[in-house]
């Protein structure tokens, strides 16, 4: 078995963009009723960015509605959607898979 200090470092040489890959983390859907604007905040559960960027389009009037409800407002309008988007942590996945490898 190949220590952990040489496994790393052939899988950093093999993907030089190590840790620079970027998803998309949540959405932030802002709506408002006749007096003010609202956030509202959805996080992406592991779907792909194409997946959760067309589930967030297809639903977010309905999401504001939900939100608006449960403050006890009224919704008047979908004031836009933006994507946060974060970086996949490539360390902690090698580490996961490295010390999997060596239980087996």
């Amino acid at each position: 078995m190949v220590n952990y200090g040489t496994a790393l470092a052939r899988a950093k040489a093999i993907k030089t963009n190590w840790n620079e890959e970027e998803y998309i983390a949540k959405a932030l859907i802002t709506w408002a009723d006749s007096d003010y604007e609202y956030e509202l905040e959805v996080e992406n559960e592991g779907e792909s960015d194409n997946e959760f960027t067309a589930w967030i389009e297809e639903n977010a009037e309905a999401l504001a509605r939900e939100a608006a409800e449960a403050k006890g407002r009224n919704f008047d309008e979908l004031i836009g959607i933006d994507y946060e988007n974060d970086y996949i942590d490539d360390d902690a996945a090698f580490d996961e898979g490295y010390w999997a490898a060596c239980e087996e």
